[in-house]
């Protein structure tokens, strides 16, 4: 399994903007499936496809008709950026490399469950960390 990531691209074969059956042909049946309403009108925006045995949570965007993949969720310990695995590093590691790589519009936030998350706004991704260890990082093609 090609767990690389790129950046509003998506990992490997996978590709943002494709269809859940791609993701299906490579992974099989999701474990579970969640659809994510919008809290105005009640509309499905959002369909995620969770694979923990695979550490990957696939999200597809709903709102506009045929369900495209935007969101890719990844807590695996083989995940790898610009050649790099990226968990058990530290968030000094995480920014150093992103930093390295040309990216640097950098936001960071305390979240309400307890992680506190590093985003890189200009590269599309967020990395969460749990008592200074990455926990869960999330990259979008928006």
């Amino acid at each position: 399994m090609d767990l690389q990531i790129a950046l509003k691209k998506g990992m490997g074969e996978i590709h943002f903007g494709c269809t859940p059956e791609l993701v299906r042909g490579l992974f099989g049946e999701p474990e579970d499936v969640e659809e994510l309403e919008n809290a105005l009108d009640g509309n499905v925006e959002s369909i995620v496809w969770n694979y923990p045995e695979e550490g990957l949570n696939f999200f597809f965007d709903a709102a506009n008709g045929e369900p495209s993949l935007s969101t890719i969720e990844s807590d695996n310990l083989e995940t790898v950026l610009f050649n790099a695995r990226i968990f058990n590093t530290n968030k000094a590691s995480i920014v150093a490399l992103m930093e390295e790589n040309g990216y640097h519009d950098l936001d960071e936030d305390d979240e309400t469950w307890g992680e506190h998350r590093v985003t890189f706004e200009d590269a599309q991704i967020d990395f969460y960390f749990a008592d200074q260890d990455l926990s869960l990082v999330s990259w979008s093609c928006r």
